[in-house]
């Protein structure tokens, strides 16, 4: 007969259990220190089942934010409170890139010069005097003022919500004006001024690999992201639509304590559900898909064997009918720019172009949106604010134009009404 074991792993849902010298010890991750690792609560007992109903208590208890000492009570510093926003909270909800960008922000403007205060003296005077320092430093981009504002207001404002502050003293603050001014400057040289718009389009046509890339990002405001990751199965030539329902994105790698070790591009899913998109296309982004499609296979080495016009290949692959990166599709576009003695706007700027152009037009907001694949149109006319007031211009003509139409016509009914009285 089998010999009894003692069982010494922890069961399925109760978290970490163990046994060490005759008693029973177990773990619950309450959230991460400054260096990225977890931060743990620990309980101990006479038997396994004690033990496992304090873990479960406390595992419930750290989901809804009721395991935590609140801010006002300790002295956890303000790196203590971006560490753990950072790691349990910012990063499984935004991809690796932004999730970086997020790190850096907190780590240089935010832990460097403020990370040693005790998050509950932090007040709304010393951030504010933060922001104008910054303010006041020369050759630093405005956005980085603001994203760092933002930044630490999302950290106490997720700390009041776990319970592990009271007040957010970032509410009492305010970006200096001229930072606003030129924040909004710089959406308008996002960009791409309508003369210059007209030489990128006369130069690209004596590359049809350029033309074609161009074209499509500029009248599709596709993310690059999402034009890099297109196949031919995703273009449809009959009823002229693009299907977009993947992109590439970098992911990132850490080691134990928090530092990047490394990145690498995948393809998976677009930035949010609702960028997931059937957009309906323009004739010239159609025909000009198609002419790249007849010559694409002579621009891939010989050796290529697999066939680089199936539904699965990428419609603008490198010379080996692979994928291009992101980088290396800037290189080559800034080389060709160069070339043509043009000025290499961001590849961002053509969907932003592409956005500006249809509001331009008097195109619905919330239909710019649905193509461009915002999940929220307050997204859309933020970004775009700076077309409104032409917009708005537009809007107010019209207004008059029907104003007008309508008097002229309610003049005809009383001349006419008036005629009939005189019969």
């Amino acid at each position: 007969m089998p010999r009894n074991k003692k069982q010494t792993r922890r069961g399925k849902g109760e978290g970490s259990i163990y046994q060490k010298n005759g008693k029973w010890y177990g773990l619950v991750t309450l959230g991460y220190n400054s260096q990225g690792k977890q931060v743990r609560k620990s309980f101990h007992g006479t038997t396994r089942e004690e033990v496992a109903r304090m873990v479960t208590a406390a595992a419930s208890q750290a989901f809804e934010g009721e395991l935590v000492v609140p801010v006002a009570e300790n002295n956890s510093t303000v790196e203590d409170l971006m560490t753990t926003f950072l790691w349990a909270f910012k990063r499984p909800t935004v991809s690796d890139v932004t999730f970086e960008w997020y790190r850096n922000i907190a780590e240089t403007h935010i832990i460097q010069p403020l990370g040693s205060i005790v998050a509950k003296e932090l007040t709304p005077h010393v951030i504010q005097a933060h922001i104008n320092s910054m303010h006041k430093r020369a050759g630093l981009d405005v956005r980085t003022i603001k994203a760092m504002r933002d930044t630490l207001n999302q950290a106490y404002n997720h700390a009041i919500e776990m319970k592990q502050a009271t007040i957010n003293p970032v509410s009492g603050t305010k970006l200096p004006k001229q930072s606003r001014i030129l924040s909004e400057e710089k959406d308008i040289n996002k960009v791409i001024p309508v003369n210059v718009r007209t030489e990128i389009l006369n130069a690209v046509e004596s590359d049809i690999r350029m033309k074609t890339a161009i074209t499509v990002l500029m009248f599709t405001g596709m993310r690059i992201g999402e034009w890099l990751a297109l196949t031919w199965g995703q273009v449809d030539f009959q009823s002229s639509t693009i299907t977009i329902d993947r992109a590439i994105s970098l992911t990132c790698e850490y080691d134990d304590e928090g530092k990047l070790k490394g990145r690498k591009t995948v393809v998976g899913d677009t930035k949010t559900i609702c960028s997931m998109r059937k957009m309906k296309v323009s004739a010239v982004v159609m025909e000009v898909l198609s002419e790249w499609r007849k010559v694409l296979p002579s621009h891939v080495k010989k050796s290529v064997k697999h066939d680089v016009l199936s539904a699965k290949s990428v419609v603008f692959p490198n010379e080996m009918g692979e994928m291009r990166t992101y980088n290396g599709f800037r290189s080559t576009y800034r080389r060709f720019m160069a070339k043509m003695n043009l000025e290499s706007y961001n590849l961002h700027s053509y969907r932003h172009t592409f956005a500006t152009m249809l509001l331009e037009k008097g195109v619905n907001p919330k239909v710019v949106q649905k193509l461009l694949g915002h999940s929220d149109i307050q997204t859309t006319l933020g970004v775009y604010s700076h077309v409104l007031p032409e917009v708005l211009d537009g809007a107010a003509k019209v207004v008059g134009e029907i104003h007008v139409g309508m008097t002229s016509e309610s003049k005809k009914a009383i001349q006419h009404f008036e005629q009939q009285e005189i019969a």
